[in-house]
């Protein structure tokens, strides 16, 4: 017979040999072996769907996912302006008049150099006669910059300092002028010689086309926008200064991308956007959408469909609605 400290100790050794077996149980396999592969991972949330009856089914309508070409714009607001922005005038009057001084200050200074010490000129006044022509030449440098920060091209300039006469183009009769304020964002893809169309409330279901004339290499600090002008048809003189515009400026080559109506794209709470696309006109699945331009009622679709794939164009609402709505009784 076992003594009292015997038992404890043949009872604690029969409950290590257990817990021992237990865990080489769990293991599988030998103590040394490798484990085996800690199970699958997280599963991937199934994609939602539905199954339409044949009235649930007239609610929707289905389309094939087909392209369209986006016109690549920037929209932006302007007004009606005068014949020339008369900012533009007061700059190209200052460089007229820069230039007429610097050529006044050079033949003075050429008339006091030709006379010299010997005819009374005094060293004091060909100093003033040098710094007279000096100023001038500054005064013109500073006049150029002006007017080619206003849209003004070096070839122009050059012109009006060469003849001393305005360059600005007049407005013909069936034209007439419009500011438009660019956004910065905008402003590296708007250049000069860019189609626009323009729309003004007087005449909401109107287009006025045209083209932009010259895009101002200045920023204006407050509103961070570059003013550009263009010249716009106007048979009918409809047009007058002051007026608020719309204006729309062709960017870019007009760019062939699949597209979906408006109407197919429903925005989840989390801002996300999907559509509903089927095979069967039966049952529907749930599919996310990356899009780009909209024009003209249609989306510009990045990715998440393919060409001629069947796809809800109105109801997809009704569908998001439906799969939101809590079991019936």
């Amino acid at each position: 017979m076992l003594n009292p400290a015997g038992r404890i100790l043949l009872i604690s050794a029969s409950i290590g040999l257990a817990l021992l077996g237990f865990g080489c149980r769990r293991s599988g396999g030998p103590s040394g072996a490798d484990p085996g592969p800690a199970g699958p991972g997280p599963v991937a949330a199934a994609a939602k769907a539905l199954d339409l009856s044949p009235e649930q089914r007239s609610a929707v309508k289905i389309e094939p996912v087909g392209t369209f070409s986006f016109a690549v714009e920037s929209e932006t607001v302007g007004t009606v302006s005068f014949d020339e922005d008369p900012a533009v005038i007061q700059a190209e009057s200052t460089l007229i008049g820069a230039a007429a001084n610097l050529e006044m200050s050079r033949k003075e200074l050429l008339r006091v150099q030709s006379l010299g010490e010997a005819n009374g000129i005094a060293p004091k006044e060909l100093e003033g006669a040098i710094a007279a022509r000096q100023t001038a030449a500054a005064a013109l440098k500073a006049a150029r910059d002006a007017v080619r920060a206003l849209g003004k091209t070096d070839a122009q300039v050059d012109r009006m300092v060469a003849t001393g006469h305005f360059d600005s183009p007049g407005t013909e009769d069936h034209t007439t002028w419009v500011v438009a304020d660019v956004a910065e964002t905008d402003s590296p893809q708007v250049r000069a010689g860019q189609s626009i169309r323009v729309k003004v409330p007087a005449y909401p279901n109107r287009w006025y086309a045209g083209r932009v004339s010259r895009v101002y290499s200045t920023v204006d600090p407050n509103t961070h926008r570059v003013t550009a002008r263009a010249r716009v048809e106007d048979p009918k003189g409809e047009l007058h200064p002051g007026m608020l515009a719309t204006i729309v400026i062709r960017t870019g080559n007009p760019v062939e991308s699949l597209a979906v109506p408006t109407a197919a794209v429903v925005r989840e709470g989390d801002g996300s956007m999907i559509t509903w696309v089927t095979t069967d006109q039966r049952h529907f699945t749930e599919r996310s959408l990356t899009l780009g331009l909209q024009r003209e009622g249609r989306y510009q679709v990045l990715s998440g469909l393919q060409a001629n794939e069947l796809a809800v164009t109105e109801g997809g609402v009704f569908l998001s609605n439906m799969l939101e709505a809590p079991p019936s009784d």
